[in-house]
């Protein structure tokens, strides 16, 4: 009998996501953004859209929370989605001139993201839900990594959006994201073969819907 210890959710999507990931960390968005050089007009759309974005990743944290029969995983859920909707007013702070404001349309592949969420936090299992939000957590702590382990090692004072980068750059966003992560391998440690592949697929296609979402953010203004 092998003691090698089984993979966990985390594990398994990222292997077989991981062409989806490389995408976005060489999408030209992120590879400016990185390199100081993105259009400001193109952040501030993005910014625009991720401030719409982030109140349906909230309503979709929650209900997926109250649909937990365990106490414990409902409040990491409910803890995780104040802090999502907390960012808002972080995003308010740092970056003033953006016209933040929920007065705004969503644009289509926000439209398409946020829906796709929805429709699984409404309608199916607590397990396949969590999946379809997680790439909205764990793709920006992969890129963030990237950017600051790997791209940019020192923190650049005049860097124009480093106060985005410090607001996904911190402990308690990592401590953040780390408690969904935990989640999900307990959910995905619990799951059938069936709910395992839709975790699986349901990650992936977040991923797929996040490069959509950063094509339009880039191609709009």
């Amino acid at each position: 009998m092998s003691n090698k210890p089984k993979e966990e959710f985390y594990d398994i999507a990222i292997k077989e996501s991981s062409d989806l990931i490389e995408e976005i960390k060489e999408h030209p968005f992120n590879v400016e953004l990185i390199n100081n050089t993105l259009d400001y007009e193109k952040f501030k759309i993005y910014l625009q859209q991720d401030f719409l974005y982030l109140v349906d990743c909230t309503r979709a944290l929650l209900i997926i929370a109250a649909k937990v029969d365990d106490i414990e995983i409902m409040g990491s859920l409910v803890n995780v989605a104040r802090g999502t909707f907390a960012v808002r007013k972080q995003y308010t702070e740092y970056f003033e001139t953006c016209d933040l404001s929920d007065n705004h349309k969503k644009s289509k592949s926000c439209s398409a993201f946020t829906d796709f969420f929805m429709r699984a936090a409404y309608h199916n299992s607590v397990a396949e839900a969590l999946a379809a939000s997680y790439p909205c957590f764990n793709i920006y702590q992969i890129i963030i990594n990237h950017m600051v382990g790997e791209v940019m090692p020192k923190k650049v004072e005049d860097h124009r959006y480093q106060g985005w980068i410090d607001i996904y750059n911190n402990t308690v966003m990592n401590a953040t994201i780390n408690q969904v992560t935990d989640v999900a391998n307990n959910l995905y440690a619990k799951a059938g073969d069936c709910e395992r592949k839709k975790m699986r697929e349901f990650f992936k296609r977040g991923l797929e819907l996040e490069i959509m979402f950063w094509d339009e953010m880039y191609s709009l203004a």
